[in-house]
Parts: structure tokens; C-alpha cells; sequence
């Protein structure tokens, strides 16, 4: 599998938006080339005749974005519509192998990716989705260590595939993470110890699969709250990029684990790299999960 040759970057012209450059360039391969994208929205509200200059303001402002990468191919695109729906429109158009966008959304949402943008792409798009939010700044180092917390359904792990292209020509250190919710009881206030967090050999032979695959792995397992652990162990130890596949079928509410990656993009202290997973792995999770007997 080649890594990803085009990455698409959505911006709206915010400083905001531009925050996800820097993270872009930072994970893409060397030989990797940029498609940056305004969408100018409509129906647009703008004074008389100001309008038909839109286009020509939106291109000159991508030709300046383009300038900070003079090591890369990068092409930029105008198009107008709704932005939510014209991305992934360009994703597919364009041939991008990744999208980046900032979980920001001009038109004032604050509550990152609940009713934004970023939440309407992500459960239309096809291609991973890189996403960093508003004051977040990227580690100085390259793409050295990645966290990708697993389910146990074998939809977490289609993003397998994704972080082979991503350790194309580097050899990142991918830290499986298996995240335990204990039982409500605290035995510990009986004097009974809390056991020690083994792997489960279903993620033991998850590393073993990324192993073959020529990836440095291996496993972690934390007790807790989800969403508090997979960002405590991101924290914990020091990972360039938070991994996780979406069942994107019925938005963001949906999401493997839960809400959990929901929680986790709202709270992250650095990117996280969603990615949908296919129809019929949400259609066997579905079946699954209204098998009789299932919660």
C-alpha cells in the first residue's frame, strides 16, 4: 500500500482553520502533495457587487497559504455551496488519501464538533480524517509514537491500513490501547487488590498482526473511564497522534467505544485521525449488537 500522495486541507480563511497546517505537514509522508480548499458558503451575505469578487479574495488568500510549503506540490481549489457537504464532495472529486481540517466552524460554533462542520464531514467522508482543534499546538517531533485505542469489533481495527501508509519510509512505535471500565463495586475497600492490567490475547494478536506488517507494536491496557484513559495514556506516553476508527453510518453519536472518540476530540491536547469504517463492518456491529442476548 502506497502512502497517502494527496491531502486535501479544509480551510475558511480564520487563523483558527490554518492551525491544522502545521499538523498536516507534520504527519505527511515526504513525497506527499497538498490540495488546499476554501468553500465560499451559500447563500452568501455580502454587500452588492462585493460578491463577485469572492472567488479571486478566496484564491489570492490560498496562493499565500500555498507559499509556507515550497518543499511540496500543493494546489489550491475555490469552490462554492455548503461547506459541510462540498469537503467531501472535493475529497472524492480531487482524489484525496487524506483530509485535515480544525474542529472550527466560522460561523460560531464553540462546541467543537456537535452540530460543526467538522462533524458533518467526517460522517460523509470516505478518507481518514486528521483533525486538530483551536489552540492546540503540535509536538515538535516528527510522527515518532501513535496511540490506537481498540474495541475489540473488528471495525476498530480498519485503521490498520491507514497507519501502515502513515509509517511509510519512518518507524513510528504504534501503542495498542485496550481500555478496561471496572466493575461499579470498589473491591479495593474490601482489601481485595484490583488485578493487573494484562493485554487480552485478542490484542496480543493484534500486535502480532501490526508486527507482520512491519510496524513496531505493542499492547496497553488501562482501567477506567474511556475516554479519560485514552487521553491520559496520549499524555502519558508523550504519542504524536491519537488513531481511531468511526462508524460514521449515524454521526458522531455512533462511534466505536461509544461517544468515547467524541469526548476524546472535544478534550484533545493534540490530533486525532478519525476514520470511518466500511458499510459492511458497521452492518456486522449493527447485527451484532441487536443479536438476541446483546445489550
Amino acid at each position: 500500500m502506497m502512502p497517502p500522495q494527496r491531502i486535501l486541507v479544509a480551510l475558511d480563511g480564520s487563523a483558527e482553520s490554518e492551525q491544522i497546517l502545521e499538523e498536516a505537514d507534520r504527519i505527511a509522508p515526504a513525497g506527499a502533495s497538498f490540495d488546499l480548499l476554501h468553500v465560499i458558503p451559500t447563500p452568501e451575505r455580502s454587500i452588492p457587487g462585493v460578491g463577485l469578487n469572492l472567488e479571486d479574495l478566496a484564491a489570492i488568500y490560498l496562493e499565500s497559504v500555498a507559499e509556507r510549503f515550497p518543499g511540496r506540490s500543493v494546489r489550491t481549489f475555490v469552490w462554492r455551496g455548503v461547506p459541510e457537504e462540498e469537503i467531501p464532495k472535493a475529497a472524492q472529486s480531487l482524489g484525496a488519501d487524506l483530509l485535515a481540517l480544525t474542529t472550527h466552524a466560522r460561523r460560531g460554533v464553540s462546541h467543537l464538533l456537535m452540530g460543526s462542520v467538522a462533524e458533518v464531514v467526517v460522517r460523509n467522508v470516505a478518507v481518514p480524517v486528521l483533525l486538530t482543534r483551536p489552540g492546540v499546538r503540535p509536538p515538535p517531533q516528527p510522527l515518532e509514537r501513535i496511540l490506537v485505542p481498540l474495541d475489540g469489533t473488528e471495525g476498530s481495527s480498519e485503521i490498520f491500513g491507514t497507519l501502515r501508509t502513515l509509517a511509510a519510509g519512518r518507524d513510528p512505535e504504534v501503542l495498542l490501547l485496550e481500555v478496561v471500565t471496572p466493575f461499579a463495586a470498589d473491591l479495593t475497600t474490601l482489601g481485595v487488590p484490583s488485578p493487573a492490567p494484562d493485554p487480552a490475547p485478542a490484542l496480543e494478536e493484534q500486535v502480532r498482526r501490526l508486527q507482520k506488517l512491519g510496524l513496531r507494536a505493542s499492547a496497553v491496557v488501562a482501567y477506567g473511564e474511556p475516554a479519560a484513559q485514552i487521553l491520559l495514556q496520549a499524555r502519558k506516553f508523550r504519542v504524536s497522534l491519537i488513531a481511531m476508527a468511526t462508524a460514521g453510518r449515524k454521526g458522531l453519536s455512533r462511534l466505536l467505544l461509544g461517544s468515547v472518540a467524541e469526548s476524546v476530540v472535544r478534550k484533545m491536547d493534540r490530533a486525532v485521525l478519525l476514520q470511518r469504517i466500511s458499510t459492511a463492518a458497521e452492518a456486522r456491529r449493527s447485527q451484532e449488537q441487536h443479536a438476541p442476548g446483546s445489550d
